[in-house]
């Protein structure tokens, strides 16, 4: 075997992907039921459930250029991004874009807004003229030129900069509805670029994003051994010798490690402290996703989002709507809303009963949208114990010295994940891409 790839998820079908266009001999040993990681999707009763990743950005070239050449390029559909607040006990809708056509949309309810308090909206002017001085360095991908904002936690920087308001009421609510995590959790950088993407527009795959994973697994079906959790990646005086899995030894002179960073550990416990240092500064958030389908919308009319502050005590950073994203997603005048538990509650409702953790979700969003009903269509709850990578400050210098200086400590090993980037979709094809093209160097 020239190469194998441990894990199918979204950086292993990537590296796969490079693997069967170069006419490689490789294999692809995916621990679960089903390959693709964060971009997995599912279908019920005629909804489309995105049971991860829930959107792409506007700047995802990797995944707009990969979409494109596995022939979903015209799947590739925006969608609009009008939010709230909930704050003050009522919701405040906001319109999360700088396109002046998308203001002028909404001029009415940009000029209503009052989402943030008076305190708040003059720190938050404080903030905002760093995004735009900053926004050709804020990318995902190409992050060299924010490494000076990765030395402290978009929390820190906030009260830094501007103050408790402006984190408490839209920082924090920002910060833990796209990373599942807490301000104090991620990096400045990552945190600022998170916000200027969100500004920027939003996409998704008109039948959902699964279809990419479905588009990558079926191009690789016959190399992707499913229910195949790897035990060891086996490595010998600095060399790679084979994986074992099974019970049995594959022998293979190269391996792409396509896991999370903490998962990368479990079966490398003998990786060199150069590289087992940095992958243990990856920590990830957890997630209990939950998703009512609903036979009649409960968001007011253009609505996708809801998001919400720590201080109210709340298990959700927010939720959505997602029929609102094309209309395959859901049937006529249904809506599938999709709730995301975050930081220390997600990790307390992972391990309640399916019925509690409805009860409390349903209660949670009755609160602020007294139509939800008390028994939906259907409900479907996809547990993730690792969700995101957080970034935490320092991580991206680490991961840049990483690849740039250690990325060879044992001979024949490659990494990919998200971690190797600005956590993202985008990031984590990217190093899957680029593990296979070294690779095969």
């Amino acid at each position: 075997m020239d190469v194998i790839v441990v894990g199918g998820g979204t950086s292993g079908l990537a590296a796969a992907h490079h693997l069967k266009q170069q006419g490689a001999d490789y294999l692809v040993l995916e621990a679960k039921e089903m390959a693709g990681g964060r971009i997995i999707g599912a279908e019920r009763d005629g909804f489309i459930l995105d049971l991860g990743a829930q959107f792409f950005f506007k700047f995802y070239d990797t995944t707009f250029s990969l979409c494109r050449e596995l022939g979903l390029g015209g799947d590739i559909v925006p969608f609009p991004f009008k939010t709230a607040l909930w704050n003050r006990g009522r919701l405040y809708p906001m319109i999360a874009s700088l396109d002046p056509r998308e203001l002028w949309k909404h001029r009415q309810d940009v000029m209503r807004f009052r989402g943030l308090s008076n305190r708040a909206s003059l720190q938050m002017a404080k903030i905002m003229p760093l995004v735009l001085k900053r926004r050709k360095d804020l990318h995902f991908i190409d992050f060299q030129r924010i490494l000076d904002l990765d030395e402290e936690s978009l929390a820190d920087l906030a009260l830094r900069l501007a103050g408790r308001d402006i984190l408490d009421e839209f920082m924090q609510p920002l910060a833990s509805c796209l990373t599942l995590g807490e301000p104090e959790d991620i990096g400045a950088g990552y945190g600022l670029t998170l916000l200027w993407y969100s500004l920027n527009g939003l996409f998704t795959l008109r039948r959902g994003i699964g279809t990419l994973a479905t588009a990558l697994y079926e191009e690789n079906r016959d190399r992707v051994r499913l229910n195949m959790p790897v035990e060891r990646i086996v490595i010998d005086k600095g060399k790679v010798r084979g994986v074992r899995a099974g019970g049995e030894l594959i022998e293979a002179d190269r391996v792409i490690c396509a896991l999370t960073a903490t998962r990368a550990l479990e079966v490398m416990p003998d990786l060199p402290e150069e590289l087992a240092g940095t992958l243990r500064r990856a920590p990830y958030s957890a997630c209990c996703h939950v998703m009512f389908g609903l036979n009649k919308r409960v968001m007011p009319e253009g609505w996708y989002a809801v998001s919400t502050s720590r201080k109210y005590g709340l298990s959700m950073a927010g939720f959505t709507d997602n029929s609102i994203k094309s209309p395959y997603y859901a049937p006529p005048k249904a809506g599938i809303m999709h709730c995301f538990t975050y930081g220390r509650y997600a990790r307390e409702l992972n391990e309640k009963s399916d019925s509690e953790v409805k009860r409390q979700l349903i209660g949670e969003i009755r609160t602020m949208l007294p139509a939800m009903p008390d028994e939906p269509r259907f409900t479907e709850i996809y547990r993730w114990d690792e969700a995101v990578c957080m970034a935490p400050p320092g991580l991206l210098r680490e991961m840049a010295g990483l690849r740039r200086d250690r990325y060879r400590a044992v001979e024949g090993l490659f990494l990919a994940g998200e971690y190797f980037y600005m956590p993202s979709v985008d990031g984590s094809l990217r190093s899957g891409l680029e593990a296979a093209r070294e690779c095969l160097r």
